[in-house]
Formats: C-alpha cells, structure tokens, sequence
C-alpha cells in the first residue's frame, strides 16, 4: 500500500493488510514523530505490509516542537495501542524519559515502545544497555560508530583536524561531538550553530560558521546526525563548497539530497524495516521488548557524491570507488 506523504500525515490511522484467523483486529500501533513521515516510516510501514501483518498505524507529528509531547503522551495512553513508535533521539528521550527514572506523569511507560533513527540511545539513558535495555523498550542506533566513521573519513582523505557544527540544542549531536573528542583528542574544531534572543539556532549563522571551519585549517567538515542541519542541509553543503571544503556526514541526506561529499550511512529505508522487524517479535512472537537487542544495522553504505568530488577536485581511491555507492 503506498500513499502521498500528504495523505499519510494527514489520515487519523491507516490500516494495511486484514487481521488472520483468530487475530479480532489489526495490531494498532502509534507512530510518534519528530519532523513529519520520511524514508524510515516508510520502511517502517512497508515491512508490514510485505509480511502481510494486520496493523493500524496511527501517526502523530510534533513537527519539532517538544512542547507537545504531553499531548501526544495523553492522547496515546486513550488510545491504548499494542505498540508505540517513536523517531528520533530528542523525542525519545522526552516520551520516554531516563530508563532508570522516567515519570510515569511525564512520560509514556504504559506500553512496549520500539523507537527508530536514534542516537547513542544508552549515552542518553534511553536504555541501560545495548544487550539489556533495562525497560520495556528496543529499537534500532542508525549510525555508524563515531571511530568507525572517522576512520572511514581517512580512508577517503587522511587528516590531521576536522572541524563540525551542529544545533546545541539536540542532545543527539553532543553525543556525537563527545565521541569525537575522545577519539581524535585536539583535531576537532567544534563550531555549535548561534542561538537567537529565543534560544533558537540561527540559519543565517552557517556561513560564517563554514568560513570559520576553513579558517582554523579543517581539512573535513563532519556533519553529525541532527534534524536542524538536516533542514539546511543545502545552505551547509553549498556554503562548503564555496569554501572548498569537503563534508562528510553520518546521515544519507546530506549526500544523497544535498551537495555533501561523502559519509559512511545506514539508509533510513532499511532501519525502518529492521525497527519493524523488533515491532513483529514483539507483536506477533509475544516477546519482552527488554529482551530485545538495540542494534545497528550490519551493513553500512559509503556513499559518494561525484559531482562534488569534481568541483572539489578530490577524486576518491580507486580502491574506495570498488566498494562505495556513488551518487
């Protein structure tokens, strides 16, 4: 079944495929959501229709604005789904709370949650571990480790300092930034986006920002996992590129739908796949969500974006080119 994106925000619920013999009803399963559907619901949705299982996927965007998460919380707890999704890692953290403290007034521990697109989800205290979440709670980590990323940004050109920017708002990118330090110590420049009078990141701020990248010898500009850059991701890669500065990305979008020169990515398709195949065991097999591992995909793809490596002049390895994905 495949609808607009439109229609998919849009409709209250959307059901697929009819329950089996003995099953009274499609599974209802709410979909909570940082910034509107996108890549990952769709492979989210489309495991299930492909494996012919009955669910009714109830979606609910905040459209980046936490504070309206109680809403949505309040609303969920009414509707009393078999399974709650949610996208992305400053939404889980604010629906689902620490693992070893959350608030059964503020966040949503009535039901078994699987949660997609996230980050360092035990650095953030979602879960208390990769092998035992410690709660009723699994899912999926999207990204590559952030030493396997850096070495893969060698591989293509070897550096001496990297500088990144990110929203210092989004706890996801901290993580990220904090992983980088202990793994490169002094070579990383962090360069956080200004925040306006409202406590906002500034759009306007990104030029100067890459400029100031370039300034302090950057050899890449490392484009951490985070939805505001993902949002601008245009304006960053354009304004590197005037730079003549390489970017290298966690996230597919930025090459992939932007002028990004590399990243090392798990494609949003296959993790919102692989998030439905944890929401099965779950649904289907009657499993603990505790039990369930938080993993990566097993396979990440080296994206390149060629038209950039022309205008860059930096072609990459032959040998790069035998097993990465030019696009």
């Amino acid at each position: 079944m495949t609808l607009p994106r439109r229609a998919l925000l849009a409709a209250p619920a959307l059901a697929l495929a009819r329950p089996a013999a003995g099953q009274a009803r499609p599974f209802r399963i709410v979909m909570i959501l940082f910034r509107g559907w996108e890549e990952a619901c769709d492979g989210f949705r489309d495991y299930f229709a492909a494996r012919r299982i009955p669910v009714e996927l109830i979606v609910r965007d905040i459209g980046q604005d936490l504070g309206r998460v109680p809403a949505v919380i309040a609303e969920t707890r009414a509707i009393r789904p078999d399974l709650v999704y949610v996208w992305g890692t400053s939404l889980a953290i604010a629906v689902l709370g620490p693992w070893d403290a959350p608030d059964p007034a503020r966040h949503l521990t009535d039901f078994p949650v699987v949660f997609n697109i996230v980050t360092n989800p035990v650095g953030n205290r979602i879960v208390r571990s990769h092998d035992a979440p410690g709660r009723p709670v699994t899912g999926t980590e999207y990204i590559a480790p952030v030493e396997v990323q850096m070495r893969a940004m060698a591989r293509y050109r070897t550096f001496t300092k990297v500088a990144t920017t990110f929203n210092p708002n989004e706890r996801n990118s901290l993580s990220v930034v904090r992983q980088m330090h202990e793994f490169l110590g002094g070579g990383v420049t962090e360069l956080p986006v200004a925040l306006d009078a409202g406590g906002r990141p500034d759009p306007a701020s990104i030029p100067d920002i890459v400029a100031a990248a370039k300034r302090a010898g950057a050899e890449w500009l490392y484009i951490p996992p985070d939805t505001f850059l993902n949002d601008h991701r245009l304006a960053l890669t354009q304004s590197a590129l005037r730079e003549a500065l390489p970017c290298f990305s966690a996230s597919e979008r930025f090459v992939q739908f932007a002028e990004g020169l590399a990243g090392l990515v798990s494609r949003y398709y296959s993790v919102g796949a692989f998030t439905a195949f944890k929401a099965e065991q779950i649904l289907r097999q009657g499993r603990a969500p505790e039990t369930i591992p938080v993993e990566t995909l097993t396979r990440f793809s080296f994206l390149i974006r060629m038209e950039t490596a022309r205008r860059l002049a930096l072609y990459p390895p032959v040998g790069l080119l035998r097993v990465a994905e030019t696009v």
